[in-house]
């Protein structure tokens, strides 16, 4: 099991493998070095993001990653143990994998997970956001959570647009986040269906 944590908020920048970065790692070109914390893993691995409702702090970060030490060593499903992984990008977002050797987690394996979750967000004051949020990155390179109808209303007044960055929630699979990495332009995902049509007049 590994856990992590961190975001590039500066991603104009060229950045190699070797350079030090603010929370303690070393990151590489793609801007969500998060995604170290699964390198032991197959991209057929399951895995599942969720969004918190407020920015998290760093002491609440190493809160949730000794938690999530704690109930990886005893997660099973149907009587076999599961390899798991965790990391926080962005202060913001929570990324879970589940890998079952030579099987599937069942659902009651991935609702473990879920009461772990629910259990540390209330322990700590916050929720997690709605599956059918958007989250994307603002002009500060920090995280956003907001709801589809205000994303379309963003679009609309050109706040966000195809070039911004977002977080597919929907992810179901390490190969999934992996390539093309955690944060992607809206023109790249499905984010795009919220974007006003560029040949149609703006109402």
């Amino acid at each position: 099991m590994r856990t992590s944590t961190g975001i590039d908020r500066n991603s104009e920048r060229t950045l190699s493998r070797e350079e030090p970065y603010p929370f303690g790692i070393s990151i590489d070109r793609n801007p969500m070095t998060t995604l170290e914390a699964f390198n032991d893993l197959p991209d057929s691995t399951d895995c599942w993001l969720y969004a918190a409702s407020r920015e998290l702090n760093e002491a609440e970060i190493s809160f949730l990653n000794s938690l999530f030490t704690a109930f990886e060593k005893d997660w099973s499903t149907h009587g076999r143990s599961v390899s798991g992984a965790f990391a926080v990008a962005g202060n913001r977002i929570v990324i879970v994998a589940a890998h079952v050797e030579a099987g599937d987690i069942s659902g009651c394996g991935i609702d473990k997970s879920l009461h772990f979750l629910q259990e540390a967000a209330a322990s700590r004051g916050f929720e997690w956001s709605s599956a059918l949020n958007i989250v994307h990155e603002d002009s500060d390179g920090a995280l956003q959570v907001v709801s589809r109808g205000d994303f379309k209303k963003m679009a609309k007044e050109g706040v966000v647009t195809p070039s911004t960055r977002v977080v597919d929630l929907s992810i179901r699979s390490l190969g999934e986040l992996r390539n093309p990495g955690l944060l992607r332009r809206a023109s790249d995902s499905w984010h795009v269906s919220l974007l006003p049509d560029p040949l149609l007049p703006v109402s």
